[in-house]
C-alpha cells in the first residue's frame, strides 16, 4: 500500500533518494565549520585538478571506522550548529567510505568532510575544521577532494540554517541559494539549499528537484500536533518522528483549518496561545468546500460523529481528502482500523506514522533491509516493520499483566526513529520468534531497551540465542560494554542472560565483551573509561569469572591454550553460524541456537587437554584459517555410544558421524569437547600467518590434532584475529 501511494505522489527513485537523509542524520544541514575558500570554476577544475591532496601542511585520506571515536571528539565542540548524528550513523558513514578527514604533518585529524553519494549528486552532511587550524584552506582541500571524485554527479547540494555563520561563506565558494524552507524546530528557523554545479550541461533538472514540490505531502491529525509540544514519551515520540529537520526534504507536513477548532478547546489561554502560533508555521490545506460536505457525510457511515471530538476527526479527514493532499497521518487506532473503508469512501491513504517513516527508510536503504540468515535452519533476522506490530504485541510477547496498548506504543516509539534504533524480528521457519531493540546512539556501549521472546516449547532455547547473538553483536560494532535493559525483557530472558555472565546493576544487566589480551586492571580502567557504575562489581569477580564476563578477554596467562583442529563442515555447525549450511549438517537448531555444545574428535594428545581452558579452532581442509576462539569447559573420554547418549543434546553430529569417528569400532574410545563462549574472530587467522606464528614461538605441528600453544603464540594468534583494543 505504501509503494502505490508514494508511486502516485512523487517520482518515487528521487523522493527516496532524498531520503537518505534519515538514515545518516543529515538534517541539521547548516552545520558547517572552518575557513572556507574560493572554489575554482568546474573548467579550471577540469585542467588544475589534484591527483594528490597533499599541500605543504595537510593530507587529505579517506576516512574509516577506524577514525570513529577522532571524528566524533572533533566535532563534539561544535554540535550547536553541526546538529545531533547519532553515533550509529555516523559510524555507518565512516563505513561505506562518504567521509574525508584532513591530517596533520603530525598525523592529528584536524577537519573532516561527511557527505551522501548519489548517482546524480553530492549531499555534504558535515563539514567541520577545528578551530586552532581554521583559516588555513583545510575546507578548501576538503571540498577540492570530494569534486575530484565526481562521475555521474552533476551538483553538490547542502541545506543551511540561514542564521549560522556558514551561511555567509557558501556564495562565496561558488554555490547557489537555490530554496529556502522552515525548519522544523520550534522556532522554525529557515533552511537554505546551496547548490554547487559540477556538470557544464545545461539541465537544471537536478538542480530544481528539491526546489519543487517533488515531496510527499501528508496531512496531520490533532495528536500528532500537540505532541509536538509535548514532553519526550514513547507516546510522542512516535509523532516527533515526523518533526526533524533531516525529513525536511522527504516530507511536508499539512494541516486543516480544522486544527484552529480543536486548539480553541483547551482551556488554557497561554496553551492556546503558543499552539496557534506553531499553527501558523505550518502549510494549510485548501480544499473544496463541496467535496468537503459530500467526504464528510460518507465518512458517517464509517466512524462515530456525535463528540465535538469525533466530529473534528471526519473534519480533518473530509478536509484533506477534498484537497490536493491524498494521505493522513494519525495514531488514532479507531480510525488506523477503518482505513480500508476511508480508502474506498473517499480515495484518501490513512496511515501511522511509523508505517510512513520505515517505509521510506526501507525503499532507500536496501541493504539493510536484507535479512539476515542466522543458519541453515530457516532462521533469520530481519527489520521490523509497522506491519509486523501486530504480532510483536501479541499476547505470546507480552508479560504478565502488561497491556497489549503500552507495548505497542513502545515498540512504535523505537520504530519512528530508525537512525538510533535497529528494532528486528527473528524468523523461525517464517513464524516471528523473538524480537530486540538495539540503540546505536552511544559510543562504546550497546544499548537494548527491549527483547523479548515468544512463549512456547522453545522459549528458553531461542532466549539463549537472542542473549549470544546480542554479546556478538555488542563485540563486532566495537562496543565492549553490553547492557540490556530489565523492564523490556520477556519474563524468560534474565535467566539466560545470567547463564551468559551477565551481571545485574541497577535497572539492567550488563556483560563487557573485550576482544583483547591484556590484564585484569587494564580490562577495569577500560570498561571504567565507559561505564563506571559496572566496574566495582565486576571487581569482586575472581579471575576466572572475571575473564568469562569479558570473554573473549584473555587476561589470565596461566590458563591453557590449544589449536584444535575441526572439519570446516564441522566448523560451520558448531561456530559459524552466519555460514552454515542446512544441508551440511542437518540444520538443527538444538544445537546452532547453543551457548554451550560439544565436538566430538578421536582420543589423540588426551593426556595433554586439560579444562578449563582455552581452544583456538582451525578449520582444516579447504578454509586452512583460525576462525574462532571458546571456552573449553570439560573433557570427557568413553565409549562411543555412552558419550553420545550422554551428550546427544549437545553437538551436531549424528551417530552415522560418530561411528566414522571411531573408525567403526564400537569399542574404540573418542573424546567428547564441552564447549562455550564461542566467539567470531573479526580477522580470520591464514595458514601461512599461523606458521609463522608457530615458528617464531618454535612449535612444531601437523595440524591434525590438538597443539597446546604458549601464552605468546595464543597472544599473537589472538591479536591477529582481533584488532587491539586497549
Amino acid at each position: 500500500m505504501i509503494e502505490v501511494m508514494i508511486n502516485q505522489h512523487i517520482n518515487l527513485k528521487r523522493i527516496l533518494s532524498n531520503a537518505i537523509l534519515l538514515l545518516f542524520g543529515i538534517g541539521y544541514q547548516a552545520m558547517l565549520h572552518g575557513s572556507l575558500a574560493y572554489i575554482p570554476a568546474i573548467s579550471d577544475l577540469e585542467s588544475n585538478k589534484r591527483k594528490s591532496m597533499v599541500n605543504s601542511s595537510f593530507t587529505i585520506a579517506r576516512l574509516s571506522g577506524d577514525d570513529l571515536n577522532r571524528v566524533d571528539e572533533l566535532g563534539k565542540p561544535e554540535r550547536g550548529t553541526l546538529g545531533f548524528l547519532p553515533i550509529g550513523a555516523l559510524s555507518d558513514i565512516l563505513g561505506r567510505g562518504w567521509a574525508k578527514g584532513a591530517f596533520s604533518p603530525s598525523g592529528e585529524l584536524v577537519g573532516y568532510l561527511l557527505f551522501a553519494v548519489y548517482t546524480d549528486r553530492f549531499r555534504i552532511t558535515q563539514l567541520c575544521v577545528s578551530r586552532q587550524y581554521r583559516n588555513r584552506g583545510i575546507a578548501r582541500l576538503l571540498l577540492d577532494s570530494l569534486i575530484s571524485e565526481a562521475t555521474t554527479q552533476k551538483v553538490i547540494k547542502l541545506r543551511c540554517r540561514r542564521d549560522f555563520p556558514a551561511h555567509q561563506m557558501w556564495s562565496k565558494l561558488g554555490f547557489v541559494p537555490l530554496d529556502e524552507r522552515p525548519g522544523r524546530s520550534t522556532a522554525g528557523h529557515p533552511l537554505t539549499l546551496w547548490c554547487y554545479r559540477l556538470a557544464s550541461d545545461d539541465d537544471l533538472g537536478l538542480w530544481r528537484a528539491e526546489a519543487s514540490d517533488e515531496v510527499i505531502d501528508v496531512a496531520i491529525d490533532a495528536q500528532i500536533f500537540f505532541d509536538f509540544d509535548a514532553p519526550e514519551t514513547h507516546n510522542s515520540n512516535i509523532s516527533k518522528g515526523l518533526l526533524n529537520d533531516f525529513l525536511v526534504d522527504s516530507l511536508t507536513l499539512w494541516i486543516t483549518d480544522e486544527m484552529f477548532v480543536e486548539i480553541d478547546r483547551n482551556s488554557d489561554e497561554n496553551v492556546r496561545k503558543n499552539s496557534r502560533e506553531r499553527a501558523h508555521g505550518f502549510a494549510r490545506l485548501d480544499y473544496s468546500p463541496i467535496q468537503f460536505e459530500a467526504y464528510k457525510t460518507a465518512l458517517q457511515s464509517v466512524l462515530p460523529y456525535n463528540t465535538e471530538s469525533q466530529k473534528s476527526d471526519i473534519h480533518h479527514l473530509s478536509k484533506t481528502a477534498a484537497s490536493q493532499v491524498s494521505v493522513f497521518i494519525t495514531k488514532d487506532e479507531r480510525i488506523l482500523n477503518h482505513s480500508e473503508q476511508i480508502a474506498e469512501k473517499c480515495g484518501l491513504r490513512v496511515l501511522h506514522p511509523v508505517a510512513l517513516i520505515s517505509s521510506l527508510h526501507e525503499e532507500y536503504s536496501t541493504q539493510a533491509y536484507t535479512p539476515d540468515r542466522v543458519s541453515g535452519c530457516n532462521l533469520l533476522w530481519r527489520p521490523m516493520r509497522e506491519a509486523d506490530t501486530n504480532d510483536v504485541v501479541g499476547a505470546a510477547f507480552r508479560n504478565q499483566g502488561e497491556k497489549k496498548g503500552t507495548l505497542r506504543e513502545s515498540v512504535r516509539s523505537y520504530l519512528a526513529s530508525p537512525v538510533r534504533y535497529k528494532s528486528e524480528v527473528l524468523f523461525s521457519d517464517g513464524e516471528i520468534v523473538s524480537f530486540r531493540v538495539i540503540d546505536l546512539n552511544t559510543q562504546g556501549e550497546l544499548k537494548v531497551p527491549m527483547a523479548r521472546v515468544r512463549r512456547g516449547q522453545n522459549s528458553d532455547l531461542f532466549g539463549s540465542f537472542i542473549s549470544a547473538d546480542t554479546v556478538s553483536v555488542s563485540l563486532n560494532s566495537g562496543r565492549i560494554v553490553c547492557s540490556v535493559n530489565k523492564t523490556g525483557l520477556s519474563d524468560s530472558i534474565p535467566a539466560q542472560l545470567l547463564k551468559m555472565g551477565f551481571v545485574s546493576n541497577g535497572d539492567s544487566y550488563y556483560r563487557c565483551p573485550i576482544p583483547s589480551v591484556s590484564s585484569t586492571e587494564a580490562a577495569l580502567n577500560h570498561i571504567l573509561s565507559i561505564y563506571s557504575q559496572i566496574s566495582p562489581i565486576l571487581e569482586t569477580l575472581d579471575s576466572t569469572t572475571f575473564e568469562k564476563t569479558c570473554a573473549p578477554l584473555i587476561s589470565n596467562q596461566n590458563t591453557p591454550c590449544y589449536l584444535v583442529p575441526i572439519k570446516p563442515a564441522f566448523a560451520m555447525g558448531l561456530i559459524d553460524h552466519k555460514q552454515a549450511s542446512g544441508d551440511l549438517f542437518g540444520g538443527n537448531p538444538n544445537v546452532l541456537l547453543r551457548w554451550d555444545n560439544v565436538y566430538y574428535r578421536t582420543k589423540t594428545r588426551h593426556k595433554m587437554l586439560q579444562a578449563p581452558a582455552r581452544i583456538f579452532w582451525y578449520a582444516s581442509r579447504n578454509i586452512g584459517k583460525v576462525i574462532a576462539i571458546s571456552h573449553l569447559d570439560h573433557i570427557d573420554s568413553g565409549l562411543p555410544k555412552d558419550l553420545f547418549r550422554k551428550y546427544e543434546r549437545y553437538g551436531i553430529l549424528e551417530w552415522r558421524n560418530i561411528y566414522e569417528i571411531c573408525k567403526k569400532d564400537v569399542n574404540r574410545e573418542i573424546m567428547a569437547l564441552k564447549f562455550s563462549l564461542t566467539f567470531m574472530f573479526k580477522h580470520r587467522v591464514s595458514l601461512s600467518e599461523l606458521n609463522s606464528i608457530l615458528k617464531e614461538e618454535e612449535i612444531s605441528a601437523s595440524l591434525q590434532s590438538p597443539i597446546k600453544l604458549t601464552h605468546d603464540a595464543a597472544k599473537k594468534i589472538f591479536e591477529k584475529g582481533f584488532p587491539s583494543e586497549l
